[in-house]
């Protein structure tokens, strides 16, 4: 039997990626002390007007415009650091990284304290792909606001990414001091434990970090309980560490949470079998391709799949041991 955990065809979904706190932030209206005075016929608008319409064009989804309209505001007010920030959002909402980028550089060129130009910086440095100087714009964030909860959990990402786990670790235990009640910490926290356990020298430092990884899914689990993910994720983890029961007890849950989730009726019906439960395996196998033909990213596994029932029910019906 060909199973999806050898690590040659593993399944998508499995260790789901890591779940991304807040994005781009902006800076609205009430946030600075505006003068809207309208301006007399024929006068040009104040540099407070232009950004309070720029704000509403923003919040319409008009980014364009909205950009446009912070243009004019800097342009009449030049130290105007909020408007510099909501120019770099507006620029970001179009992908337009380096416009963005360089608004956000204005904005905290006129006050080196502004966190959230910072921290706006570093998820526009990160999706240039420069990881090294969005780590350093991530940890100027939290220099002037060590609070910013958003900026420990995007930090612990890209450091994840990057490999480097043990300051991943780091951030998200700082994280964890700021929110102990952040489901989405844990889990992240979760992954950085399954990585540490795949790079483990013995069998024993395996088992720590797998052990750790229950706990942290576990976490995730009591503050959100309705979060599928972190059940599938728990369930993998008890498969490492041999606790079928476990294992499919973890699966259960995802599914009772989502019952439509491919991944988590495509492992569960290798569960059954590898427990002994033949109909049961069946049975999730069905559940499996009546999802499956929904979703574009499953048909490379549908065949796969449509020969593992076959196997299973030429089984039933002969009533011996099915078929490697």
């Amino acid at each position: 039997m060909t199973s999806h955990r050898d690590d040659g065809i593993t399944k998508p979904g499995i260790d789901s990626g890591e779940v991304v706190g807040m994005m781009r932030s902006l800076t609205v209206a009430g946030a600075v002390v505006l003068f809207l005075a309208f301006p007399a016929f024929g006068q040009e608008k104040s540099a407070d007007e232009y950004f309070r319409e720029g704000n509403n064009a923003f919040t319409e989804g008009e980014y364009e415009k909205a950009a446009e309209l912070y243009k004019k505001a800097v342009l009449q007010r030049p130290e105007f650091k909020e408007a510099w920030y909501n120019l770099g959002a507006a620029f970001g909402q179009t992908r337009q990284y380096e416009k963005e980028m360089e608004s956000y550089r204005k904005a905290i060129e006129l006050d080196p304290t502004y966190a959230r130009a910072h921290y706006n910086l570093a998820l526009a440095l990160e999706d240039s792909g420069k990881f090294d100087e969005a780590l350093a714009s991530y940890r100027d964030t939290i220099k002037h606001e060590p609070g910013a909860l958003d900026a420990w959990v995007n930090m612990g990402i890209l450091l994840s990414r990057l490999d480097k786990l043990d300051e991943a670790e780091e951030a998200y235990r700082k994280a964890t001091e700021i929110d102990s009640g952040e489901a989405d910490i844990y889990y992240n926290l979760g992954i950085v434990h399954s990585k540490k356990a795949k790079k483990a020298a013995s069998d024993d430092e395996r088992k720590k970090w797998l052990s750790q990884e229950v706990d942290a899914y576990t976490k995730a689990l009591e503050r959100k309980p309705n979060f599928y993910k972190a059940a599938y994720n728990l369930a993998l983890a008890w498969h490492k560490l041999g606790d079928l029961d476990k294992e499919i007890a973890a699966y259960e849950r995802a599914l009772s949470i989502k019952r439509s989730y491919p991944e988590g009726l495509y492992n569960l019906a290798y569960a059954w079998e590898e427990k002994g439960d033949l109909a049961k395996a069946v049975d999730y196998w069905k559940q499996y391709l009546e999802v499956a033909s929904k979703y574009e990213s499953e048909k490379p596994f549908v065949e796969m799949a449509q020969r593992e029932l076959e196997r299973l029910q030429e089984a039933l019906k002969s009533g011996g041991t099915p078929a490697p």
